[in-house]
């Protein structure tokens, strides 16, 4: 269990990139569809899409250690 709940700074680097590549197709959507809105919801979504398959695939890597000591 320790190991789930242990942040390390590249797990958090990997999220500020998420975070910034939302920003960026936000920033897009905004400019394209001429609404803040729009490009609120999609920032949104593309944060919490990227941070989904985040959390996905570091599952994948570490679901045998989690397995194997529970």
């Amino acid at each position: 269990m320790r190991t789930a709940l242990r942040v390390s700074t590249e797990t958090l680097t990997a999220v500020v990139y998420i975070a910034s590549f939302a920003v960026v197709v936000g920033a897009f959507a905004t400019i394209y569809a001429q609404s803040l809105r729009t490009g609120l919801l999609i920032a949104g979504t593309a944060f919490i899409s990227g941070t989904l398959g985040f959390i996905y695939s570091v599952w994948r890597l570490y679901r045998t250690r989690w397995l194997v000591s529970a």
